[in-house]
């Protein structure tokens, strides 16, 4: 004699188990944020690793090839955001606008001519940041 279940209790504890999963997954991806990391703390040692920096843009330079170069000061120090023409051409911020502008950038920390970059991988990752925050 076994226990067996009819098709209405299956689909209830189906339903049940997919939203415990959905619940799960959003509680998790807060964990998988980057960290917001000061200028002055980026080292080799972050190398590959995804990163966030809050600072305002003291200056943007557009190359020919549509690489977008954003000089970032957050207070500790100053660091190049890289953006190249397959991010940057689906950037809701124009350039023109950057300049003076308060923003989050996240991307992976790279080496380029010895100094450290921060390599924007998506459009979304270069937010406007309100003055109070």
């Amino acid at each position: 004699m076994g226990f067996m279940l009819d098709d209405r209790a299956l689909l209830i504890i189906s339903v049940l188990l997919g939203i415990a999963g959905f619940i799960g997954m959003i509680v998790s991806s807060a964990s998988l944020t980057p960290p917001v990391v000061r200028v002055s703390d980026l080292d080799r040692a972050m190398m590959d690793r995804e990163i966030t920096v809050e600072g305002t843009v003291m200056a943007v330079h557009e190359l020919e090839s549509g690489t977008l170069l954003l000089k970032i000061n957050d207070g500790t120090g100053t660091v190049t955001a890289v953006a190249f023409k397959s991010v940057s051409k689906d950037m809701e911020l124009s350039p023109e606008i950057l300049s003076g502008m308060r923003i989050q950038v996240t991307g992976r920390v790279k080496e380029y001519h010895g100094s450290l970059e921060i390599v924007v991988e998506k459009p979304s990752a270069i937010m406007p940041k309100s003055l109070g925050s």
